[in-house]
């Protein structure tokens, strides 16, 4: 029992000691910024936050986890994600490697989730938690013509 309390004791002291190391604190419970379809310009506001976030802290890695929509335009998560990935290593100097994105699967809404988090450390697949079954919705016109939109947009 004394060997338990002793490692629980640590443990806690170690993730006190180590968190305290930047202004946020990563966790999977708490993500730094998460948002659904919302303006470009909206968007790019929240991604510059997250930029300066990642300039702070060279040991960090963003991600950038998108989820679809349930019956949304197939691909727009993933067009919202290259989109997103491309305008902070172009427009606001983050090195390449330092931006991941990922699918996640699937929400009741498109989602997408901003997470720094140490070189090191695993982030959890998911991230949220279980999501839903895949489904797609129609290859339709005006989903072609809303990722064509997102793939062209510029800073």
């Amino acid at each position: 029992m004394k060997f338990l309390i002793a490692i629980w004791l640590g443990a806690t002291f170690l993730s006190a000691t180590t968190a305290s190391s930047g202004p946020y604190k990563p966790t999977p419970i708490s993500p730094f910024d998460e948002y659904g379809e919302i303006s470009w310009e909206a968007e790019k506001a929240r991604l510059d936050n997250f930029a300066i976030q990642l300039q702070q802290d060279s040991d960090l890695v963003g991600y950038i986890l998108v989820y679809d929509a349930l019956r949304g335009c197939p691909g727009e998560a993933q067009a919202r994600a290259i989109r997103a990935k491309s305008y902070m290593v172009e427009h606001r100097g983050v090195l390449w490697n330092r931006v991941v994105w990922r699918p996640e699967g699937y929400q009741p809404e498109i989602h997408t989730v901003l997470q720094p988090m140490k070189r090191n450390v695993i982030l959890p697949r998911p991230f949220l938690g279980p999501t839903f079954a895949a489904i797609d919705g129609p290859a339709s016109k005006e989903c072609r013509i809303k990722i064509s939109r997102i793939r062209k947009s510029k800073w």
